[in-house]
């Protein structure tokens, strides 16, 4: 059994208390340089954790000499965030230049700047992150806690899983199959076969055409065509074998830092889909407050059970009945992340 510890909503001001009684960042040491893995957010909405929540966090890191930088990485599908420019365009916006720390945008422009880790895992013999979480001494997953679209909730292990992925990671998890052409949108203008970097696509009477056998799913092409006619197909993977794909990836890196790792978990603006979207939905529960754990699967599940607690129902199962949010934290049990047997600490 582990120890979740939670900070009511209503004592959100004492947050810095919080931090000093337990001492979370005591395994964060003298010029270790410090991931804070976060999701910045989209410019409909204010639902992510807003920068004034982590002054607290960032300031401690420095008292202690620690170099903590916020960090995320470019998204897999075209829009907001799909490329660096336009994700520091979203960082700015929110606001979370003001808290006075470097900012990163993990992976490189292109994000396929990465490296490996190799796991013996049930989906994935190899992982792929982005190049710059292999530097990194150790990482704090600060991560508002939701719904999501395809893995029912996005926790901690969404947070690191997905989140810390290189182009080709994130479409490894989310697909079994090769891009694929929309033919009608398609002008056959060349793009995507001048860029791919393996040599996978050709023009076949004016359209682009995708080789499986030389397909290395990088999915660069998705990002490259100026039509948007290259196209991830997401129903590819079962919501269960989804949630298997994150975990095992989540696995890989939190177990690359060892006991370096701390997850916190906001429960504000709990809405029913992604940070990602520019309509998560409408908001499921009232805020609740914050969850700390070194174990990222003990976190995620209290704080999924303090939702259901509070609302006297399951609202991620009662919005997406045929996702059960459930199968992430017992395969990331059984492959030894994290245990679901916890005990809660209130302050």
């Amino acid at each position: 059994m582990t120890n979740v510890y939670f900070l009511p909503i209503e004592k959100i001001g004492k947050f810095e208390e919080f931090l000093d009684k337990f001492n979370f960042l005591k395994n964060f040491q003298n010029n270790d340089k410090i991931a804070l893995k976060i999701h910045f957010g989209n410019s409909h909405h204010k639902n992510q954790v807003p920068p004034e929540f982590l002054f607290p966090v960032v300031e401690k890191l420095k008292e202690q000499k620690v170099f903590g930088i916020l960090t995320d990485t470019n998204v897999l599908y075209r829009g907001e965030r799909d490329d660096t420019f336009s994700h520091l365009e979203i960082v700015y916006k929110n606001g979370y230049d003001k808290l006075g720390t470097p900012i990163l945008i993990a992976g490189g422009f292109d994000a396929d700047y990465e490296f490996d880790i190799e796991i013996d895992g049930k989906h994935f013999k190899k992982l792929y992150y982005a190049k710059e979480y292999e530097k990194f001494d150790g990482m704090i997953a600060i991560t508002h806690f939701k719904g999501h679209m395809l893995s029912g909730i996005g926790g901690t292990l969404k947070n690191v899983g997905m989140g810390c992925a290189s182009r080709k990671g994130k479409f490894a998890m989310h697909s079994n199959l090769t891009p694929i052409i929309n033919l009608s949108t398609c002008t056959g203008c060349e793009k995507c076969s001048n860029e791919c970097p393996f040599g996978a696509i050709s023009i076949k009477e004016k359209k682009a055409y995708i080789d499986k056998n030389k397909c290395k799913g990088c999915a660069w092409c998705v990002h490259v065509c100026p039509f948007g006619a290259i196209n991830i197909p997401w129903s590819s993977v079962k919501p269960e074998e989804f949630q298997e794909r994150i975990v095992e990836y989540a696995y890989g890196l939190i177990k690359f830092y060892k006991n370096k790792f701390l997850s916190i978990n906001f429960l504000i603006n709990i809405a029913g889909d992604c940070d990602c979207c520019s309509n998560p939905g409408e908001i499921l529960s009232k805020d609740i407050g914050v969850c700390i754990s070194e174990d990222p699967v003990a976190v995620d599940k209290c704080s999924s059970d303090l939702v259901k607690e509070i609302n006297g129902k399951d609202v991620f199962l009662e919005i997406k009945p045929k996702i059960d949010y459930r199968r992430q934290f017992d395969y990331a049990e059984k492959i030894g992340l994290g245990t679901t047997k916890y005990r809660l600490i209130v302050f």
